[in-house]
């Protein structure tokens, strides 16, 4: 019986060593199965956030591409350098309808080397390809749809850009803290994207699948044919198997919206190793080796729990830097959506005003006096409109980098008046004190972009007008901080006694699109592009800007800009408060009988208001021209001295005003060079005039039209002795 019990002990034992053995190796296989599958989805996850960035970079700049980015192919050059520079772009492209691509580089056919080209010119959207053949050898490519815009011929329907592989590295754990996790993108026919396997000596290019036909040994029940089908069915799946005498499991898995796919690896001889170990002993010493299973089995547990967890928060660190990033990009989205609800108020508030308006007018055509009332509000609301559109328009030429600063001289005095004249009216009308305080040694003449310099002020002013209540005050302060050979700092500070700004919005005030809170969306209106358009300017213009507040109380918002000064300064004589008298406003006429102007102006409804307010009010003869071409008929075939003037729109068809006004300076008759030319254009910018310039015009006036402005510049240049 003693034998007999003794055989059954030893029996049970061997079948406990054997048990053991087995539930060792299932519960490493399952343990490594868990572990490579958290990793993967983990940085996966992470990995299409980072390329989600990058398609969200590519969309922006789809959207901010216009008309001006394509009328040529140094432009285009121009847009896909700043676009490339600002999105870490190695390379970007315009494709055509006909399958040709415009890069920096020039006009190239694309049809054989870009994969995806025929579900580009399909309309198909966000799409992905690697390893294009006019690219670096590790470059990855994306596409996107764009607005067509008219380019040589061919329609501009789509925008690629590249990047390397590399860039986005920084978006896998591509190896663990303790060398034993690997992580590798393979395209589906096994070519390598991004590279880190324990094939240590494989050249950039190779392919998996026959590096393990050639190298790997599969443990049983694996092989390289379930890598092929499972890649071709877009399947996930495990393989055990030795490469270079180690002994590796590799999970691998699909990566959504991709072809490819990405292989995570550890080493089997973490666990393995230890438990043939243990097998050995466990013939000798069932005991001792049961216990050292059991104890095996906690370590194994614990180092692949400690090693999990540690690999889990720092994927659990990425994903939260992923997700601040997609909040941040979502917040920007929400704040351009709000943004365009608030336009679309705040566009069709003064709309609806010259709609109402002209109505009103209409119904009372017998009523000068009541036409007179409609006639003014709709000057004001088209006014307010006008405001809105540059507000959206300096802010989308900064956001392009297409801000050009000047640098000239300008009168301080002069600057500062024209700002009282025009806020001292509103301070009156809304029952406020407002007045401009100068502080110290200031110089009167001035170097820099008065321009830009005056966006600011007024952008501050009209912000302190808006939040401040009747009785309360305003102050405009100029001061200098330093002053040096050629160069002086000046301070513009503008404090008022409004309602203040709470102390957790101060940094959100100077967001483009942001206003301090809804409440004051509905309140008092607005784009909450006046802010961020003062810090831009600063910046750009090499200063900045500041804001305190109490709210309740009051705010002052405080700029410090650099100035150049010339030799021999004078000092500048302000009286504080001294407001210039109030000239009340008169109507101006001008008699230009007997002057005969060249109108060019495609749009039928502005030749018909040009003739009107031009011609028709002031005795002047104008002869019309329905583009630059005829423009330039016209001139040619009358007698030398017939016109004494020429008003010339920009964008017309057949031939632009810039054209037409050189072909009208190189004409061989005496006048050609003398005639005085008027620009007459919807570019507004400084860019836009300087163009102008070039093209030999003499001014620039901006539409829509201030008439009286027009008729004044008129009146100089034809009623001059």
């Amino acid at each position: 019986m003693l034998v007999l019990a003794i055989g059954l002990v030893c029996v049970l034992v061997n079948w406990l060593i054997s048990a053991a053995s087995v539930i060792t190796s299932d519960f490493t296989k399952n343990m490594n199965i868990m572990y490579l599958r958290e990793m993967t989805n983990l940085t996966q996850a992470n990995f299409k956030s980072g390329l989600s960035l990058r398609y969200s970079g590519l969309r922006a700049v789809a959207e901010s591409v216009n008309d001006e980015d394509t009328e040529s192919l140094e432009a285009m050059e121009r847009f896909i350098t700043a676009a490339e520079r600002n999105n870490d772009f190695e390379f970007m492209a315009f494709i055509d309808e006909d399958g040709f691509y415009y890069s920096r580089d020039g006009k190239r056919p694309a049809a054989s080397k870009l994969s995806f080209l025929a579900d580009l010119l399909d309309g198909r959207d966000e799409l992905i390809s690697y390893n294009e053949t006019f690219l670096d050898d590790n470059m990855i490519v994306l596409g996107t749809q764009i607005t067509p815009m008219r380019f040589d011929g061919a329609d501009i329907i789509a925008i690629i850009a590249g990047f390397t592989a590399d860039s986005i590295g920084q978006h896998l754990f591509l190896r663990s803290e303790d060398g034993q996790t690997n992580a590798s993108i393979v395209t589906r026919e096994g070519s390598f994207i991004v590279y880190n396997t324990y094939f240590s000596d494989l050249p950039r290019g190779s392919n998996i699948l026959s590096k393990f036909r050639k190298y790997a040994e599969f443990d049983v029940g694996f092989s390289v044919e379930q890598i092929e089908d499972d890649f071709g069915n877009g399947d996930a799946g495990m393989v055990i198997f030795k490469a270079s005498g180690i002994h590796m499991c590799m999970y691998y898995a699909p990566i959504e919206g991709t072809e490819w796919y990405m292989l995570m690896e550890v080493p089997y001889a973490v666990v393995d190793e230890m438990t043939e170990d243990l097998s050995g002993r466990l013939n000798r010493n069932a005991v001792a080796i049961m216990a050292s299973v059991l104890l095996l089995i906690l370590i194994i547990f614990f180092i692949y729990f400690m090693n999990l967890r540690a690999h889990s928060r720092q994927l659990e660190l990425a994903r939260e830097s992923a997700e601040k990033a997609q909040k941040a990009a979502e917040k920007a989205s929400l704040a351009k959506s709000e943004f365009l609800s608030r336009m679309s108020h705040e566009i069709r508030t003064p709309m609806n005003g010259i709609i109402g308006m002209t109505e009103i007018a209409r119904q009372n055509a017998d009523n000068p006096e009541k036409v007179d009332d409609c006639l003014k509000k709709v000057a004001l609301s088209s006014k307010h409109l006008m405001s809105l559109i540059n507000d959206v328009l300096d802010m989308s030429k900064i956001e392009s980098g297409k801000i050009q600063l000047k640098n000239e001289l300008f009168d301080l005095r002069l600057f500062l008046e024209n700002l009282e004249n025009i806020y001292s009216v509103q301070a009156e009308t809304k029952g406020i004190d407002f007045g401009i305080s100068l502080s110290g040694r200031i110089d009167e003449l001035i170097g820099g972009d008065s321009l830009r310099l005056n966006q600011i002020l007024t952008n501050l002013l009209s912000n302190a007008f808006k939040f401040t209540p009747k009785g309360g005050s305003i102050v405009l302060g100029v001061s200098e901080l330093k002053h040096e050979e050629g160069r002086v700092l000046l301070r513009f500070s503008v404090r008022d006694t409004g309602m203040g700004i709470k102390e957790e919005n101060l940094d959100k005030i100077f967001e483009a699109f942001e206003q301090e809170n809804a409440e004051i969306t509905h309140k008092f209106g607005g784009t909450g592009l006046g802010l961020s358009i003062v810090r831009r300017f600063s910046e750009l213009m090499g200063g900045s800007v500041t804001v305190r507040s109490e709210y309740g109380k009051g705010s002052e918002f405080e700029v410090i800009l650099p100035f150049a000064v010339p030799e021999n300064s004078r000092m500048l004589d302000w009286k504080a408060g001294s407001s210039p008298e109030k000239k009340t406003a008169e109507t101006k006429t001008y008699n230009f009988a007997g002057k005969h102007i060249l109108l060019a102006e495609d749009n039928e409804l502005n030749r018909e208001i040009a003739v009107e307010l031009l011609g028709t009010v002031t005795g002047a003869k104008i002869d019309e021209a329905e583009d630059g071409r005829k423009a330039v008929a016209l001139f040619d075939k009358s007698e030398p001295g017939y016109y004494d003037l020429i008003l010339m729109d920009i964008q017309m068809p057949q031939m632009d005003g810039f054209e037409a006004a050189r072909k009208i300076r190189a004409m061989e008759r005496p006048d050609a060079a003398a005639i005085p030319i008027f620009a007459m254009t919807a570019n507004a910018f400084a860019e836009d005039e300087e163009k102008s310039r070039q093209a030999g015009m003499n001014a620039h006036l901006s539409k829509p039209l201030e008439i009286s402005a027009v008729l004044a510049a008129m009146n100089e240049i034809l009623n001059r002795d």
